[in-house]
């Protein structure tokens, strides 16, 4: 599992639209197809109900919608919080 593939999972999530999704994204809706079922099959859960026209979320997938969801907002702060260390020491430093 990696970082992107779980921001693709949220805006998946968000979405609930494979070709929407997979614009927002910058990749093919196939990729984002193939990155959504390599996922579900690391975590041995199915995290959307798929037909021909619709997208919904199962109870595994909205549980982890909100628990990604925070989890991907404290790594973006984590790195905001980098940056501006780095930026801190290069001030003082150089």
């Amino acid at each position: 599992m990696t970082i992107q593939q779980i921001k693709y999972f949220l805006i998946l999530a968000n979405e609930l639209h494979f070709w929407r999704s997979a614009e927002k994204t910058f990749i093919s809706q196939s990729s984002l197809s193939r990155q959504i079922q390599s996922l579900e099959q690391e975590l041995g859960v199915q995290l959307f109900e798929r037909d021909k026209r619709n997208v919904k979320l199962t109870d595994a997938g909205k549980f982890l919608k909100e628990k990604y969801a925070v989890l991907i907002e404290e790594l973006d702060q984590y790195h905001r919080h980098a940056k501006k260390l780095t930026k801190v020491y290069l001030d003082r430093y150089q």
